[in-house]
C-alpha cells in the first residue's frame, strides 16, 4: 500500500534522524543484528523505517521489529498494511509487556514514536518502565515528541527510572500540525541508555 506524501516525507526525515542519532553511540562491539520492540505503535507507519534504519546500523545484519499496541483495529492495519516486512504486531497491553514472557529481555532498541506522556503521566511512566526491562544491557530506547512541554517531561521520567539522554535533536524540519499550534511531526527524537553503561 502507498504512504500519502506527507507521511512518506515524515518517514525519510525520521528515517535520518534515528540514523544520525544512533549511528554515534551503538556499542563498540558492533552490533550484527537487530531486534526492535515499538510499543504503542498504533498503526505502525514507521515500520519500514525502523527497520531500514536497523539494516544500515547492522550493515545488512538480520533485523526483527516486534510492534505492540492495545487498540485492536490500528493491529490489524499495521498487520495487513506490513506483513511482508520481518515484523510481528501483537495486540497487547504495553503497560504490562513484561507478562509476554517469550518476547525476552534482549532488545537493542525499544522505540516509543510521539509518546503521549501529557495525557497520563503515570500511565506512560509504567509503559517506560516495561520498555526498559525489555532492554539488553548496551541497549537504547528512543522516544519522539509532538510537542516541547511533553517532551521535556518525558525525559524527566525516563531520567528518574535511571535512563540517561545521550542524543536529544529537535527536527526543524518537522511537518505542523495544521489543527494543533506548536504540536508537530517527531518534533523532537531522543536517544537514551541505561545510566553508566
Amino acid at each position: 500500500m502507498q504512504m500519502p506524501p506527507s507521511i512518506a516525507e515524515d518517514m525519510s526525515k525520521l528515517k535520518t534522524l534515528l540514523h544520525d542519532s544512533i549511528s554515534p553511540h551503538l556499542p563498540v562491539a558492533a552490533v550484527k543484528d537487530m531486534r526492535i520492540l515499538n510499543l504503542a505503535c498504533g498503526r505502525c507507519d514507521e515500520a519500514e523505517t525502523l527497520i531500514q534504519v536497523g539494516s544500515e546500523l547492522t550493515k545488512g545484519g538480520e533485523v526483527e521489529m516486534i510492534g505492540a499496541d492495545i487498540r485492536i483495529r490500528e493491529i490489524r492495519q499495521a498487520r495487513e498494511t506490513h506483513g511482508h516486512l520481518p515484523a510481528k504486531f501483537l495486540i497487547e497491553d504495553a503497560t504490562k509487556i513484561d507478562q509476554h514472557q517469550e518476547l525476552g529481555d534482549d532488545f537493542n532498541m525499544v522505540f516509543l514514536r510521539h509518546q503521549n506522556f501529557w495525557h497520563g503521566q503515570e500511565l506512560w511512566k509504567k509503559i517506560f518502565d516495561q520498555g526498559i526491562a525489555k532492554l539488553r544491557p548496551d541497549g537504547m530506547l528512543v522516544i519522539t515528541s509532538y510537542f516541547d512541554v511533553e517532551h521535556r517531561l518525558a525525559l524527566r521520567a525516563l531520567e528518574s527510572l535511571g535512563m540517561e539522554v545521550i542524543s536529544n535533536t529537535r527536527n526543524k524540519q518537522s511537518r505542523a500540525l495544521a489543527d494543533a499550534p506548536g504540536k508537530s511531526v517527531d518534533r523532537w527524537v531522543a536517544v537514551l541508555k541505561r545510566r553508566g553503561t
